[in-house]
């Protein structure tokens, strides 16, 4: 067995999941509906492959010195279990399934006594199954998530044909990750980061429910569908101010947030990647690092020219993502409360993780199972998914102990309303754009 330190990424998500537990645990997932006759112990040799190939997902968690620690096991394959729904009535089946999985999906793991990653195979019939796999998210990241997938049909799809499946040569695993991060010297980084979030004020949103004294992790979610002419008319103003959608999306959620606390000065986070290397690129593990993006909206200045700032604050951050959230959070003295996440309470994030489309594996269809919004850590969680030809979606989960269902579906609903007036007339102050739409 192997030990090795947590990343500083993994410290971070070690403390937030001990600090607020909540009821469940922020568990990543991947639920396939397979139609047709399936191979099941090839479906589980595959599994059991890409398992044994990357050593996150061999990995539990001990406690040295009132330390966690990893320990990664030898290679031993997983146990998919399998449980069979076909005696069911057949209008029953996809409701007892999707009961099972959301059981999976959304439960309170022990860090160091449960298994972090299952699998599991639900038989609906002779040529119908629904897989699920799950992974902790102390272990991984959306992007292992894609691995995974990827990796499980190139093994399945090669088990058919009695082949090796063509899988890149994994020159690093997620330890020396471990280990490389915590020799980086990181004092240029941090002092960037100290200087620009230098007193930055909390956020102080308005809330529908008096904020607990301990965050929970209970949260819903709202998505709201916005149309392919306002998502093309973002794509152009992003271009016109030589920026991109992204930065075009987070400053308009800037300008919503300023509009409901007041505040022209606060941070918001985004997620980035942190695979900065390419070795690390097909490795699972932890290496998404989150950034606090802060806003300045001061002067009531035009749109166009919060777009310029959003940009500089952009670019300066991607450029230093290498410094983990945890050490800037540390750097910065930032004080621990247990009713709410440090530095900010809301994260935007631009995904790409949209349905996959129907792909065949041999005589077997792939398509998604629903499963669900996974849980939140923070106040609210903005998702945008950029999808050209039916416009963008927006999703937003939520910490329910803090706000009501009508109230979030009024934001989503605002924030297309201020969307719409600041791609229409960017060079209008902030205040004019609030007005002429409120």
């Amino acid at each position: 067995m192997r030990h090795l330190p947590l990343s500083a990424l993994q410290q971070r998500f070690w403390y937030l999941c001990t600090a607020y537990p909540g009821d469940a645990s922020p568990i990543l997932v991947l639920n396939w509906r397979l139609r047709g006759p399936l191979d099941v112990p090839a479906w589980q040799a595959a599994v059991s492959a890409v398992v044994d190939r990357h050593e996150s997902l061999r990995t539990g968690f001990v406690h040295r010195d009132g330390e966690p620690v990893q320990v990664v096991l030898p290679p031993a394959g997983i146990d998919t279990e399998l449980v069979d729904l076909s005696g069911l009535p057949e209008d029953e089946r996809d409701t007892r399934a999707a009961e099972l999985l959301s059981a999976r999906t959304h439960r309170l793991l022990d860090l160091t006594a449960d298994p972090l990653v299952g699998s599991c195979l639900l038989r609906l019939a002779d040529d119908h199954h629904v897989w699920c796999f799950t992974m902790h998210h102390l272990l991984a990241d959306g992007a292992s998530l894609r691995i995974v997938g990827r990796e499980i049909r190139a093994g399945f799809a090669a088990a058919l044909d009695g082949a090796k499946p063509d899988l890149p040569d994994l020159e690093l695993q997620y330890g020396d990750f471990a280990l490389w991060q915590a020799e980086q010297d990181q004092a240029g980084d941090l002092a960037y980061w100290r200087e620009r979030l230098a007193g930055a004020p909390q956020l102080q949103l308005p809330t529908d429910l008096p904020r607990p004294a301990e965050k929970s992790a209970h949260s819903a979610e709202h998505l709201h569908q916005m149309s392919p002419e306002l998502a093309g008319a973002v794509v152009e103003l992003s271009r016109s101010a030589r920026c991109t959608p992204f930065m075009v999306l987070l400053a308009a959620l800037q300008v919503l947030l300023r509009e409901r606390s007041g505040q022209d000065d606060f941070c918001v986070g985004t997620p980035v990647a942190g695979r900065v290397r390419a070795e690390f690129e097909p490795v699972v593990g932890l290496f998404a690092n989150t950034l606090a993006l802060r806003a300045d909206l001061t002067g009531d200045p035009a749109f166009a020219e919060l777009l310029k700032r959003t940009r500089t604050t952009v670019i300066g951050g991607l450029q230093r993502q290498s410094a983990p959230l945890g050490r800037v959070i540390a750097a910065l003295g930032v004080p621990r409360e247990p009713g709410r996440t440090q530095l900010f309470d809301v994260v935007f994030s631009m995904r790409n993780d949209t349905p996959a489309a129907l792909t065949r594996l041999g005589p077997v269809e792939v398509e998604g199972f629903p499963h669900g919004h996974a849980k939140v850590l923070h106040d609210l969680v903005f998702d945008i998914w950029r999808l050209d030809e039916t416009g963008l979606r927006a999703g937003i989960r939520y910490d329910t102990a803090l706000f009501r269902p009508d109230t979030v579906e009024a934001m989503a609903r605002r924030y297309e309303q201020i969307l719409s007036a600041v791609v229409a007339r960017p060079g209008d102050r902030l205040s004019e754009l609030v007005a002429s739409h409120g």
